[in-house]
């Protein structure tokens, strides 16, 4: 199929203030000057044509002033496109922004406890999840995910024990880092299991539509449109590489709640967002097919290049996100021979043991959405320095 997208494109990002380029050596002071970086989850990718044309666009009606979403035309991209891609129509009347869905989940852990509570999150988990709740002065509490069959799982005894104990279960839906979908079984399972304990759910839906061909997301609150005790954290930033654009939209069911948010949290965003947001959603499917299938093929490639090179490696393909979960465990390799193998010697940033809270121990994640030319540089700088060790 001949694309209309060229996601091949090699973009230079220094000079751009790019966290991704610019910060990776105050995070990780091993790298070499050349390295490559593939930790942080955004893409290397342009964003939409159609979204870059309609930010000048909105630029050149030349005044940046306050601005807020006054209009139906947002409202209705982002309810259409929940439509068009998940028959899921989602409760505007319930929608807040946030600058995103990490100081959302920070703002909803505000309102939905009270110091020193439990909030419950699925291990290995996103760090920023533990860093809102610790931040928050609430107590943190584990779910260790069961992996087996070559595939992570849902721990329901264990779950249900500590949901016990909790206010607020934070559920990562895709799952990041190990790329999970769950299935309509599972999410049934886990509302009911915090409806007897009577848990709120926040539930983070920021990777829903990078998914792997064949495979289907199912919104949270799309099963359980009645059920007010789940709020959902949406956002265009992973879907469109628009994670510098600062707007992400929440649903908030409960009214006490939303109301409590309203005169608590204010925020008014950047007339670009705006216009990038509309446009991403009102003209950005067929880039995001295309999209996904890249992400596809680079999947294939790292799967095909492990079983050629490095054939113990323990990977398979995740379902959703474009984040690549394995582990050198079969090699008798530590989390430090790893740190000094991959970062080190061969200058390939990526993120392993300790940056995921728990239960990460031996495995590695790698951001795989970049164009196959430097995924292939990467892949072999790792397997030249696997080599040689």
């Amino acid at each position: 199929m001949e694309m209309k997208y060229n996601f091949d494109e090699v973009i230079d990002r220094y000079d751009t203030n790019s966290v991704k380029y610019e910060n990776a050596k105050e995070e990780e002071p091993d790298l070499k000057d050349d390295f490559i970086p593939l930790w942080i989850a955004d893409m290397d990718f342009a964003c939409p044509p159609e979204v870059i044309k309609a930010m000048h666009e909105r630029l050149d009606r030349k005044i940046l002033g306050y601005s807020d979403i006054l209009d139906s035309k947002y409202m209705d991209a982002v309810k259409n496109w929940m439509y068009m891609h998940y028959e899921w129509i989602p409760p505007m009347d319930h929608m807040v922004i946030s600058p995103g869905v990490v100081p959302a989940i920070s703002n909803l852990i505000q309102l939905l406890t009270d110091e020193n509570d439990k909030v419950l999150i699925l291990t290995p988990a996103y760090k920023p999840f533990y860093s809102a709740i610790v931040n928050n002065k609430r107590i943190p509490i584990y779910s260790s995910l069961i992996y087996e069959d070559k595939k992570y799982k849902l721990d329901f005894e264990n779950l249900e024990r500590q949901l016990q104990d909790a206010k607020l279960f934070v559920f990562c839906s895709p799952h990041n880092p190990t790329g999970r979908i769950w299935t309509e079984e599972e999410l049934r399972k886990v509302v009911a299991l915090c409806e007897k304990e009577s848990v709120s759910i926040i539930c983070d839906e920021i990777h829903q539509d990078i998914h792997r061909e064949g495979k289907q997301y199912i919104p949270l609150m799309k099963l359980f449109p009645e059920k007010n005790f789940i709020s959902t954290c949406t956002a265009p930033s992973k879907t469109f590489n628009m994670a510098g654009n600062h707007l992400s939209n929440i649903f908030i069911p409960n009214n006490d709640i939303l109301k409590k948010w309203c005169d608590k949290f204010y925020y008014l965003p950047n007339p670009l967002s705006i216009a990038a947001t509309e446009a991403a959603y009102s003209k950005g499917s067929e880039w995001v097919k295309e999209l996904n299938m890249y992400i596809d093929k680079n999947f294939e490639f790292i799967k095909n290049f492990f079983e050629r090179y490095m054939p113990k490696v323990q990977f398979e393909i995740p379902e959703g996100t474009y984040l690549a979960w394995f582990n050198m465990k079969n090699y008798g390799l530590s989390d430090k021979d790893v740190h000094d193998i991959f970062i080190k010697d061969a200058g390939v940033f990526i993120e392993g043991a300790g940056m995921f809270v728990k239960d990460d121990e031996d495995w590695i994640r790698m951001n795989i959405a970049c164009p196959k030319v430097i995924l292939e540089q990467a892949l072999n700088r790792m397997k030249d320095a696997f080599a040689n060790n």
